[in-house]
């Protein structure tokens, strides 16, 4: 059900292919939603922006969709594959809308379907096929609802599915915190080409200042683990192999062994990103974030953001040592048309090394609400340990460094898998999670 090129081609291209669908249906018996693509093909916008959500996550032009711009075509889509779930979504924005002519008329046939609320349903979705997850604490209102968007695709970086792989978008209570930054001004044009095609645009790493391989195929990434539940949600990528530089020769280098992102969602207050990055020899490292109002900050471990009514606290707790820089101009800008500018945080490494880990903390919550902060990574062999306070608790992860390493710390064990506990104030446990790989 997935799109790899995001909402604006999705909902252009499904678009169109709804007029064929009741022409399958009428002329011939052949029901598309029977299939399985176009059976699952409205859950995409469903987990993609929730009722209410503001910005329809990766791809050209995605940013400037909301939720409501969804109800046309998925009013067809509810009809067509009489799919309650659907049906429920595009009531909760007014209802679906009647389509006029000969299509309407065909459609009317149809039994009127009943809506069903999404109750029944993982509150987060992976979508296999394309390599996007989408996790979510609700999917019943985009102002209740703290959101993860996640890419690591196997289309690569290719058309208009141009973000970097192991890229994540943060969205809570109805606002945008962390955003893929940049503008759609024209296809190819120079800021198109260098900043929104550039790894440098979105929530990621780069390598002595190089990205992944922009607008390519080649720049393949991999969802490689995924695991929600209505506590605790886990999802992995592996992006090393599209970190590939073009010699002067136009043979491809690979920067890259290794690029692990795991990021962690406590439900609903607390994301924890986890980074194991490999090179092929000694480099720096800078690690990118955007969002649409300036952080505040005065070192890396403790950032903050407010967007309207909503802010989050960030800690960045490794590497240590890191230098900051912060700018609203693009590298380059867009056409002097568009205004907008976003902000961009960039921390660099102090020195060249072969093997780094990066530990962001994300606490998303309403703007004037006390949230705890105390959070504490110590090392041990193998790995780390992560203690993080929570609202009713504490929060508990070892993070590997060695896939052979055993790790063992607060009563937890581990062999190269992330393992996080939610634990209560009294020290007993809520729930345990390892983040075991997905089946080839």
């Amino acid at each position: 059900g997935g799109w790899h090129e995001g909402f604006s081609y999705w909902s252009s291209y499904i678009g169109r292919f709804s007029f064929f669908a009741d022409v399958m249906r009428s002329a011939l018996g052949i029901n598309a939603f029977e299939k399985p693509y176009f059976s699952q093909a409205g859950y995409y916008a469903m987990y993609l922006m929730p009722p209410g959500k503001n910005g329809g996550g990766f791809g050209d032009g995605a940013k400037r969709y909301r939720a409501a711009n969804c109800v046309p075509l998925v009013s067809q889509l509810a009809a067509q594959a009489g799919n309650g779930h659907w049906q429920w979504y595009v009531e909760q924005m007014g209802g679906p809308q009647d389509v006029g002519g000969y299509i309407g008329f065909v459609r009317g046939t149809l039994p009127k379907v009943q809506p069903r609320p999404p109750d029944d349903l993982p509150s987060s979705r992976l979508f296999a096929g394309t390599g996007q997850a989408y996790l979510h604490y609700t999917l019943r209102s985009a102002k209740d609802d703290v959101q993860i968007t996640f890419k690591s695709s196997p289309f690569g970086t290719q058309s208009h599915g141009n973000e970097a792989n192991n890229s994540f978008n943060l969205d809570a209570y109805g606002q945008k915190l962390l955003v893929s930054s940049g503008h759609y001004d024209l296809y190819g044009s120079e800021h198109h080409r260098n900043w929104v095609w550039s790894t440098r645009s979105v929530n990621n790493i780069t390598v002595d200042g190089h990205g992944q391989l922009p607008r390519s195929p080649l720049a393949k990434g991999k969802i490689v683990a995924f695991h929600t539940t209505p506590g605790i949600d886990a999802v992995a990528g592996e992006a090393g192999a599209a970190y590939l530089l073009r010699d002067q020769d136009g043979q491809f280098r690979q920067l890259l062994d290794r690029f692990t992102r795991t990021i962690l969602f406590i439900k609903p207050e607390l994301v924890i990103v986890y980074d194991r990055v490999v090179a092929r020899q000694p480099s720096t490292y800078q690690y990118w974030l955007h969002a649409d109002k300036k952080f505040e900050l005065a070192d890396q471990g403790d950032i903050r953001l407010e967007v309207e009514d909503v802010a989050c606290r960030m800690s960045l707790l490794a590497p240590a040592g890191l230098s900051f820089t912060q700018t609203d101009q693009y590298d380059p800008n867009p056409r002097e048309r568009i205004k907008q500018r976003e902000w961009h945080l960039t921390f660099t490494t102090a020195q060249k090394s072969a093997q780094v880990e990066f530990v962001l903390l994300c606490r998303p919550h309403r703007a004037g609400q006390q949230v705890p902060t105390a959070a504490e990574l110590k090392p041990i062999k193998g790995g780390y340990v992560l203690t993080a306070a929570l609202s009713d608790g504490q929060a508990i992860a070892l993070l590997p460094t060695d896939d052979r390493a055993t790790l063992s710390a607060e009563g937890l064990t581990t062999t190269g898998k992330v393992v996080v506990a939610r634990r209560r104030a009294d020290g007993s446990t809520v729930q345990n999670l390892v983040v075991e790989p997905l089946s080839p």
